[in-house]
C-alpha cells in the first residue's frame, strides 16, 4: 500500500526555541523590567522622597539616626526615603523667661523674673541638635542654668533695696555673664530683660515704712521751709513799713519845716482873714486884742 505523504496542519507545526520561544522570552524581560522600574520610582515617589526646609528654619540631615555635618538651607531637598529624615531647627529669635530665688548682698531673699532674647547661629544648627538637642532641650538644659548662674551672681553685688533703683545695671551686668556662658553652646543673646523683683513680707512692709517716714520728714522740711519763708517775707514787709513810715514822717517835717520857715506874720494874719466866717467872738479874754484891728497899723 502506497504511503500518503502527511501535510502538518496549522496547528502541528513543531515548536522551534530558537524562533518563537526566544522572541517572545525576550518581550517579557522588557515588559518586566519595565513594570520593576515603574513599580520601584511608584513606591520611591510614594515615600515622599523630598523636604521642604521652612524660612526662618535650617535643616538638619541625619541619616540612620546619625547626624550629618552638613546644614539645609531653606528650600525644598531630595533625601533617601526610609533612611534619611531631616530636623528643622528654628533659628529666629526667641522669647524664655524664668524666675530665679537669690539673696542679696545684705542677706535678703529675691525672687527676680528675667525674660531674654535669643537665637541660635544657623551654621551650628547641626551642632546643636547633635550636642545638646532640639530648642526646648537648649532651653531647659543649657539657658536655664546659666539664667540661674547669672541672676545668684549678680543679685549679690547689690543690696535689696539697690536692686529697684540700678535694674538697668543689674541687667546689664546679667546680660554680661549669660553672653559669656552660652557662647561656647552657639546660643547669641539679643537682649536681656527684668521684668519683676519680688521680696519677702517682712521686707517690703519695712520698705513701704521707710518710703512712709521719708514722705514724711520731706513734708515737714517742706512745711518749715515754707514758714522760714513766711517769716521772712513778714520781716521785709514789716522792715519796708518802717521805712516807709520813717520816710514819710522824716518828709512831713522837713515839709513842715519849709511851711515854717516861710509863714510870716502878714501871710499868717492873710490867711486867718481867708478863713474867717465873719462873726466876731462874743468873749474875749482879758488884755486879748479885737481880731484884725491890728492890721490896719
Amino acid at each position: 500500500m502506497a504511503s500518503v505523504p502527511h501535510t502538518p496542519l496549522l496547528g502541528d507545526r513543531p515548536f522551534d526555541p530558537r524562533m518563537e520561544g526566544g522572541s517572545y522570552r525576550r518581550i517579557d524581560r522588557r515588559y518586566i523590567y519595565g513594570g520593576v522600574a515603574a513599580v520601584i520610582v511608584i513606591c520611591f515617589l510614594a515615600l515622599n522622597p523630598f523636604r521642604e526646609v521652612g524660612p526662618g528654619s535650617r535643616g538638619v540631615l541625619m541619616t540612620f539616626s546619625s547626624v550629618h555635618g552638613d546644614v539645609l538651607a531653606p528650600g525644598l531637598h531630595l533625601i533617601l526615603p526610609i533612611a534619611q529624615s531631616v530636623v528643622q531647627m528654628n533659628v529666629q529669635v526667641q522669647n524664655f523667661q524664668n524666675k530665679e530665688e537669690a539673696a542679696s548682698r545684705d542677706l535678703q531673699t529675691v525672687h527676680t523674673e528675667v525674660a531674654i532674647n535669643y537665637h541660635i547661629t544657623p551654621e551650628d544648627a547641626a551642632w546643636i541638635y547633635q550636642h545638646v538637642g532640639t530648642l526646648s532641650e537648649v532651653e531647659s538644659r543649657v539657658i536655664a542654668p546659666a539664667i540661674s548662674n547669672a541672676v545668684k551672681a549678680a543679685t549679690a553685688h547689690y543690696d535689696a533695696a539697690d536692686l529697684i533703683v540700678q535694674r538697668d545695671k543689674v541687667a546689664l551686668e546679667i546680660d554680661t555673664l549669660l553672653r559669656t556662658a552660652l557662647q561656647s553652646y552657639r546660643v547669641i543673646i539679643d537682649a536681656v530683660n527684668i521684668t519683676d523683683f519680688q521680696f519677702s513680707d517682712e521686707f517690703t512692709a519695712a520698705i513701704e515704712a521707710k518710703q512712709v517716714a521719708q514722705q514724711q520728714a520731706q513734708q515737714a522740711a517742706f512745711t518749715l521751709d515754707k514758714v522760714r519763708v513766711d517769716a521772712q517775707q513778714q520781716v521785709l514787709q514789716a522792715q519796708a513799713h518802717a521805712t516807709a513810715q520813717v520816710a514819710a514822717a522824716e518828709g512831713q517835717a522837713k515839709a513842715n519845716t519849709m511851711v515854717t520857715a516861710t509863714l510870716s506874720p502878714s501871710i499868717l494874719q492873710q490867711l486867718a482873714i481867708e478863713r474867717w466866717n465873719g462873726v466876731l467872738p462874743i468873749y474875749l479874754g482879758a488884755g486879748a486884742p479885737m481880731p484884725f484891728l491890728s492890721a490896719g497899723r
